[in-house]
C-alpha cells in the first residue's frame, strides 16, 4: 500500500512535464510513465518499482538492435541479489524500491520549490550544451531520473565486501580470540573498468566537450575523454572549484583508500558503471555525444558525490563546505532525497531486521519549507535520529538557500497514540475490516495525514509561510484530539451515507465523494466540530483562541460560503486521505 503522501506533489510535477518524443513522434510516453508511477505509489512493491525502472529506460532507450537494454538487466540483477544476499550481512536495507522513492521525492521537491527550480535553471543546461531538451521540465527529468534510479546500482560490490568480512570474522572468532580480520578488495587491471570503449574516434566523439573546456586538454596530463574517473574529476573541479590534479589523484586512488580504510563506496562503482556503459552505447547507437558529456556525466558525478562529498570532499585536502544547489543541483538533490527517504525500506541484514524502521512518512513541502514525519508502528527510531538527520542536511547542504523557513524532521509511533483510543471512543470490532489494519491504527494514521494535508494546503495558499506545527507531534493535545475526531468522523460520516473505507485495490472504489452527498456530510462534519469545541469549553463570540471563543459555533446554514468550504473540503478530501493509508471508499 502507499506509504507516503507525496503523490499529490508528483502529480503536480507531471502536470508540467512535456516529453520531446511525445511532441515530435506522436507517442504518449508521459501518460504511460505517469501511470506506472501512480501504480507504484499505490503499492510501493518491488514489482511496481520494476515497472517504473523499465518505463524510464523505455522512454530514454539506449540499446543496440536485438539486445536487451543493459540498464534494465542490471537493475533486475540488483533486485535479485538483494533478495538472496542478506544471510551474510549485518546491516542492509532495500535499495531497489528505495531508489524509486528517491526519484519521486526529487520530482516533488522540483515541483514545489521555485528556489530549487531557479538553481537548476541557472546551472543547467550549460551554455555549450546544444542538445538540451527544450520541452518543459524534461532536461531535469532526464538528468534526475538517470542519477536517482541508478545511484545504488553498484551496491552488489559493497554487499560482496560486507559478506566476505562477516564470514571471515565469524571463522576467525570461532576460537574465542576475537581476532580482527578484514578483507581488502583490489583489482589487477582496474583500468579496464575505468575505460570507455572507443567506437567513434575519441577526438571526434569528444569534439564539443574539448571545445567547451579547452583547459582540461591543455595540461601536461590532459583529461582522457574516455575515462569515467577523469570526466568526473573534471566535472567536480568545474562545479565545486577543487584543484583538478588533487581531484584526479583522489579519484584514481579511491580503490586503494577504500581498501586501507575498510569500506566500499557503492556510489563510486555505480558512477563508473553508468559512464562506461552509457559511453559505449551512445557511440555504438549513433547518439549525440553532447547527451553523454553534459547530462550523463553530470548525473554520474551526482551518483559519485552522494557519498563521496561527505566522505572525501568535505575533508582534507579539499575541505569543502555545505554544497550549494546552484553549483551542483542534481548532486544536491540526490544527497537530500537519499537521506530523506527512510520509509518503507525493507530490512534485509541480520542486525537490521531487529531495528525499528519507518513504516511510512508524511512530507510537507512548500516554497521555503520542508517537514517530514517518519511513522513507526512499534517504538521510535533511535534516540537522536531526527536531530542528527536535520543536522546532517545542514552540514552537507546549504539547505537554507532552498528552504529558508526551515527543515523539520520528526518521528511518531502509532503505538504512542493508543491512549487516544479511549478518548475517541471504543472501536466496534465489526468495523475492523482487516486483521492487519485494525480500525484504531487507521484512525491514527488518518489523523496524521489530516495534519499533513492541512500543512500542504497552508503552503499552497502561502508558499512563504512558516508552519506553526510542521509535524503532528508538535500539536497541542487539543489540536491532536481535533484531528483524531475528524479521522474517526470519516468512518461515521461515510457510514451515514452507506459508504465505508476498505483496503484499496478492489473494484468499485469511489474516486470522489458523490457531489449530492458532499453538502449533507459537510453539515454533519460541522455539527461534530461544534460538539467537540463546546465539550472543550469553547463558546460563541469574536474569534479569540486564548479565550476559546469562535464566531462559527452556529448552525451550518448561518456560515458563510467560505467557512462552509472548510467542511466541504474535509469531505471531498476523504478519498485522497484514505489513499495515504492504502484504503479507498466503497459501498458499505
Amino acid at each position: 500500500m502507499s506509504t507516503s503522501n507525496i503523490a499529490v506533489y508528483v502529480d503536480r510535477f507531471f502536470d508540467g512535464l512535456e516529453l520531446e518524443t511525445d511532441r515530435t513522434g506522436g507517442t504518449h510516453f508521459e501518460t504511460y510513465f505517469r501511470g506506472r508511477v501512480a501504480d507504484f505509489l499505490r503499492e510501493e512493491t518491488p514489482d511496481a518499482a520494476s515497472l517504473v525502472y523499465r518505463a524510464f529506460f523505455e522512454v530514454y532507450r539506449i540499446s543496440l538492435p536485438g539486445r536487451t537494454d543493459p540498464f534494465v538487466s542490471l537493475v533486475e540483477q540488483l533486485r535479485e541479489y538483494e533478495n538472496t544476499a542478506a544471510t551474510l550481512i549485518d546491516k542492509q536495507r532495500d535499495h531497489f524500491v528505495h531508489a524509486v522513492n528517491v526519484f519521486l521525492t526529487g520530482l516533488s521537491v522540483y515541483a514545489e520549490s521555485g528556489r530549487f527550480r531557479a538553481a537548476f535553471d541557472r546551472a543547467v543546461p550549460e551554455k555549450p550544451y546544444r542538445k538540451a531538451y527544450r520541452t518543459a521540465r524534461e532536461e531535469f527529468f532526464f538528468r534526475w531520473g538517470v542519477a536517482s534510479l541508478f545511484h545504488d546500482m553498484g551496491y552488489p560490490v559493497e554487499i560482496v565486501g560486507n559478506q566476505i568480512n562477516r564470514y571471515i570474522r565469524m571463522v576467525a572468532d570461532a576460537d574465542g580470540d576475537e581476532v580482527k580480520v578484514r578483507a581488502e578488495i583490489r583489482y589487477r587491471n582496474f583500468d579496464e573498468l575505468d575505460h570507455i570503449k572507443e567506437v567513434v574516434p575519441a577526438a571526434k566523439f569528444a569534439r564539443a566537450y574539448r571545445k567547451a573546456y579547452p583547459g582540461d586538454f591543455e595540461r601536461p596530463e590532459p583529461v582522457d575523454p574516455l575515462s569515467p574517473l577523469d570526466l568526473m574529476a573534471a566535472r567536480i573541479a568545474h562545479a565545486h572549484g577543487t584543484n583538478l590534479d588533487a581531484t584526479l589523484k583522489a579519484l584514481n586512488g579511491a580503490v586503494e583508500t577504500m581498501a586501507k580504510n575498510g569500506f566500499i563506496d557503492h556510489g563510486y562503482y555505480s558512477a563508473l558503471i553508468l559512464l562506461k556503459w552509457y559511453g559505449y552505447l551512445i557511440q555504438a547507437s549513433g547518439g549525440a555525444p553532447e547527451r553523454f558529456y553534459w547530462p550523463v556525466v553530470d548525473s554520474a558525478t551526482a551518483v559519485l558525490l552522494h557519498n563521496y562529498y561527505k566522505n572525501v570532499l568535505q575533508k582534507a585536502p579539499f575541505g569543502l563546505g555545505p554544497m550549494r544547489a546552484k553549483d551542483d543541483p542534481v548532486a544536491f538533490l540526490l544527497i537530500l532525497c537519499d537521506e530523506l527517504q527512510e520509509w518503507n525500506r525493507e530490512a534485509r541484514g541480520i542486525l537490521t531486521r531487529t531495528f525499528t524502521l519507518a513504516e511510512s512518512a508524511n512530507v510537507a513541502l512548500g516554497e521555503g519549507n520542508l517537514a517530514v514525519t517518519y511513522i513507526t508502528r512499534e517504538g521510535l527510531l533511535p534516540e537522536g535520529f531526527c536531530a542528527e538527520k536535520a543536522d546532517l542536511f545542514r552540514r552537507l547542504l546549504a539547505i537554507d538557500e532552498i528552504f529558508p523557513a526551515g527543515v523539520s524532521v520528526d518521528n511518531v509511533s502509532l503505538a504512542s497514540f493508543r491512549p487516544w483510543k479511549e478518548r475517541i471512543g471504543a472501536v466496534d470490532p465489526a468495523k475492523a475490516f482487516t486483521a492487519a489494519n485494525p480500525l484504531y491504527e487507521n484512525v491514527e494514521r488518518l489523523a496524521i495525514a489530516i495534519h499533513a494535508r492541512y500543512n500542504e494546503k497552508r503552503l499552497r495558499d502561502d508558499p512563504t509561510a512558516r508552519l506553526a506545527y510542521p509535524n503532528f507531534s508538535d500539536l497541542p493535545d487539543d489540536m491532536k484530539y481535533s484531528n483524531f475526531r475528524q479521522a474517526k468522523g470519516i468512518y461515521e460520516r461515510l457510514a451515514s451515507a452507506g459508504l465505508t473505507l476498505r483496503e484499496a485495490g478492489r473494484p468499485g472504489a469511489y474516486r470522489a465523494i458523490p457531489a449530492e452527498l458532499v453538502e449533507i456530510l459537510a453539515e454533519k462534519e460541522h455539527v461534530a466540530w461544534m460538539e467537540e469545541r463546546i465539550a472543550s469549553g469553547w463558546t460563541l463570540g469574536e474569534k479569540d483562541v486564548a479565550a476559546k471563543k469562535s464566531p462559527y459555533l452556529v448552525p451550518y446554514a448561518e456560515l458563510s460560503e467560505k467557512i462552509k468550504d472548510y467542511d466541504r473540503d474535509a469531505i471531498r478530501n476523504i478519498p485522497e486521505l484514505a489513499a495515504v493509508i492504502g484504503m479507498a471508499v466503497y459501498d458499505l
